[in-house]
């Protein structure tokens, strides 16, 4: 029996998930930082005023936790422990940037306007892939 014949389906439909939901973050990420001018002045007016006036360390935060959490799904699919670091990295990166939504005027208006779905998804996403590579860690499907 191979090795990889010992690593359970459930690990492999995990792992998938997680690579297409962190692409759909770098999608995301991309789409926003190469916005035309057309596409940003088609943006309602309180989110082109939240996006231009945005610090560096939100954006900071949201490249961060896509590209963490891409690389994560990716070793978490090579079966590498550092996914279970690179998985923490991304939900950390994730709790800053959404940080942002309490800290800032404005922000918690808009999403309370466009609600809170995506928020909540993305921090449970990121929270479930790091409590699935840690237990991935811990049964030793990992190396």
């Amino acid at each position: 029996m191979t090795e990889e014949s010992k690593t359970p389906v459930w690990f492999w439909i995990i792992g998938t998930v997680a690579l297409v939901w962190n692409a759909l973050g770098l999608g995301a990420y991309f789409q926003q930082i190469m916005m035309s001018a057309e596409q940003f002045a088609a943006l309602p007016q309180v989110q082109q005023d939240l996006l231009s006036t945005q610090p560096i360390w939100v954006s900071a935060a949201f490249a961060i936790a896509v590209f963490a959490g891409f690389a994560a799904a990716i070793a978490l699919l090579m079966r590498k422990r550092i996914a279970v670091r690179l998985f923490l990295l991304s939900l950390l990166a994730v709790l800053v940037q959404f940080s942002s939504y309490f800290i800032l005027d404005g922000y918690s208006e808009f999403v309370a306007g466009q609600g809170w779905t995506m928020p909540v998804l993305i921090v449970a996403f990121a929270l479930g892939f790091v409590l699935f590579s840690l237990r991935a860690e811990k049964n030793g499907l990992l190396r």
